[in-house]
């Protein structure tokens, strides 16, 4: 305890500024601050959104579909690791892997 309470303080104390912390890059480190303080405050740049139409509705339906696959994929392998794995551990595996392939087709049936 002792031993750790006089390395903080040595550290504290004792250490000095690293290369990189020197003067002479003490402007190059202001001018990047004031640069980035500078992107903070301009205007956001206002970007024109696509209106929507109906052919976007089947890409979003083939990505649901695609996520309810995977989601199934996914319940069924946690479900084979469970039973395979048994015990408690297992029980979980297999509860949580019914539920994600559940989610899954639910997903996979919109």
């Amino acid at each position: 305890m002792r031993m750790s309470i006089l390395l903080a303080v040595l550290a504290v104390f004792v250490s000095r500024p690293a290369r990189a912390q020197a003067p002479q890059f003490a402007a190059a480190f202001r001018a990047s601050a004031e640069l980035e303080l500078a992107a903070r405050r301009a205007a956001p740049v206002r970007y024109a959104l696509p209106s929507f139409s109906s052919a976007l509705a089947p890409a979003g339906r083939r990505q649901r579909h695609a996520l309810g696959t995977t989601l199934m994929l996914i319940g069924g392998g946690a479900v084979v690791v469970g039973a395979l794995a048994g015990g408690g551990g297992g029980a979980v595996l297999i509860v949580g892997g019914v539920g994600c392939a559940a989610y899954g087709f639910y997903l996979y049936q919109q």
